[in-house]
């Protein structure tokens, strides 16, 4: 993860990775930090945007479900939003959107 990230948020993003490993084991596939942090331009009031890579999952909501305790803690804890993004493996490798772009160019890895 990118050195401009503060580290209260590199620790956040380390204890959410933690978390998701707890939670989905070898079916998570990346954790990526996009969005205002990333790129070093958070603002006081900024949030955190995660995009989470899973292999596969049948329902978004489900998933949504499954990480929202984690992500509530988390968000508790450090007193700042997050907003999370799951996608599967297949539609990272191949999709072309222009979210995806920019992570694959100015996204941090956890």
């Amino acid at each position: 993860m990118n050195r401009k990230v503060p580290l209260r948020i590199r620790k956040l993003m380390k204890e959410l990775k933690e978390g998701l490993v707890r939670i989905y084991g070898d079916r998570l596939k990346a954790v990526y930090l996009y969005g205002s942090y990333a790129r070093g331009e958070a603002q006081s009031d900024s949030d955190i945007d995660v995009m989470i890579v899973l292999k596969n999952y049948q329902s978004y909501g489900k998933e949504i479900d499954r990480t929202g305790e984690l992500v509530s803690g988390l968000s508790l804890n450090y007193g700042i939003s997050i907003s999370r993004v799951i996608i599967k493996e297949i539609q990272w490798k191949e999709s072309d959107t222009s979210l995806l772009r920019n992570i694959r160019v100015a996204g941090g890895s956890a």
